[in-house]
């Protein structure tokens, strides 16, 4: 037996080609049958996970984590035959010891692939809660650690590669999601470029990888899309979304959409500052091209709800916290002594359509803000409205993220909160804190 078999069989699955891992699977009946039979088991696993079948509710309906308990009795099985194989060796000790160390592999691979599960189903059922969000950061952090030895790309070969990956782009989507809500601009641009690299690395790395029995449909050319200016200059080349359709299973599929979110929250989030570095880039209609590429364009839903429906404004505010240090421009030199703004300016918008924020509007704001953190930090009550009578104005509020709060201004009294209003704010604060694309793990095809 050859070790360039058992590597082949690696690399198929690391490239999400399961027919050729299949096939290469098989080929080991002639020299232990147990052993085929076990790579065949663990390539129809490795299909499910990698679509994330495991997240879907059809799946519960049969028996609760049913793909967790198939890697758990693979691993067990594998275990039992480690067990014969060192008492009872096949015919050559040559033939022997590269099917041990697969097996003790698999074994590996089967303990990372349960806590994947395990993170995966955390996130699915966070509900944007931050503690379960820096928990998974925690896990990931660990698991890194033991992938390093468990599922190296030394013993796993391309499948190796992409278990790194994985984790690797899960904690900078994670990462960037919490520069993004402490208004961290330059953390967060590592975070988004890291993320970016990492997933076009290990699309490269699978494209390019060779083995027997590979498919054609994995060596399919990729096109490339226009990006914002401002894309490239912060993420340069990595910047271009490589598209291979359907082709990729919801292991990448997924994560590409969360870093799409990510990057239509970070151009709204940051408007004030990527405007300023467009404008010197871009000479027509800088804000226009700002959104240029940006898969969720929040700015242009926002001036089509306010030309619809006559709000005076709509914006963004940062409530300044002693916990988080906040600076305008998204960063400072290190060393730079922090002053933190005081009264009024501790409430700043981040963004707001018109672009001049409403100075006249900030007391009641910021009183209501500060006599309404209960209903707004409970997701269940809507948005806070409020009439005033002395300047006719009606307010909607509703917390974004733990320090952002979408505001709605309308000059005029409305006797009852307007649905028009409700359910706008509702898309976008489901957009923004991610709701929507966290729950896009169970409901992808």
């Amino acid at each position: 037996m050859d070790d360039n078999e058992c590597i082949s069989y690696w690399s198929a699955l690391g490239a999400f080609d399961y027919a050729a891992a299949n096939k290469s699977g098989a080929r080991f009946l002639r020299v232990y049958q147990p052993f085929s039979a076990l790579l065949v088991k663990l390539a129809n696993c490795e299909g499910l996970y990698t679509q994330l079948s495991f997240l879907k509710p059809k799946w519960y309906y049969v028996r609760k984590d049913p793909l967790n308990l198939l890697y758990r009795f693979l691993a067990e099985e594998a275990a039992r035959e480690i067990a014969i194989l060192d008492s009872h060796p096949i015919a050559s000790r040559a033939d022997t010891a590269p099917i041990l160390a697969t097996l003790h592999a698999l074994m590996d691979l089967c303990r990372v692939r349960q806590t994947f599960i395990r993170i995966y189903q955390l996130l699915l059922n966070s509900g944007s809660n931050d503690d379960t969000f820096q928990a998974v950061l925690g896990d990931l952090e660990t698991l890194q650690r033991e992938q390093q030895h468990d599922c190296s790309r030394d013993r796993l070969g391309l499948l190796g590669l992409g278990v790194a990956k994985e984790i690797s782009i899960l904690r900078s989507l994670l990462k960037a999601r919490q520069a993004i809500i402490d208004y961290a601009f330059q953390d967060a641009c590592i975070a988004l470029f890291t993320c970016k690299q990492d997933l076009n690395d290990w699309k490269v790395a699978c494209q390019e990888q060779d083995y027997a029995e590979k498919s054609n449909t994995t060596t399919r050319q990729e096109a490339r899309e226009a990006v914002p200016a401002w894309k490239a200059m912060f993420f340069g080349g990595a910047a271009d979304v490589a598209k291979h359709g359907e082709a990729w299973p919801n292991i990448i599929r997924w994560p590409t959409k969360y870093l799409d979110n990510l990057y239509a929250k970070m151009t709204l989030y940051f408007n004030n500052i990527l405007l300023e570095k467009e404008k010197l880039l871009t000479d027509d209609d800088p804000e226009k091209a700002l959104w240029k590429g940006i898969k969720i364009d929040y700015h242009d839903q926002i001036c089509t709800f306010r030309k619809r429906f006559g709000a005076h404004c709509v914006g963004l505010i940062y409530e300044v916290t002693p916990s988080v240090p906040f600076h305008p421009q998204g960063y400072v030199l290190s060393g730079t002594p922090y002053e933190p703004p005081q009264g009024i300016h501790s409430f700043p918008f981040i963004y707001c359509q018109p672009n001049q924020a409403p100075k006249e509007h900030m007391p009641n704001i910021i009183s209501i803000i500060q006599g309404s953190r209960n209903k707004l930090s409970d997701p269940k009550m809507g948005p806070v409205y409020f009439f005033d009578s002395k300047i006719s104005s009606t307010y909607y509020l509703a917390q974004v993220d733990e320090h952002v709060v979408l505001v709605v201004i309308y000059l005029e009294r409305q006797v009852q909160r307007e649905p028009s209003t409700l359910d706008f704010m509702a898309t976008m604060v489901t957009g923004l804190r991610g709701t929507s694309v966290i729950a896009d793990l169970s409901r992808m095809e």
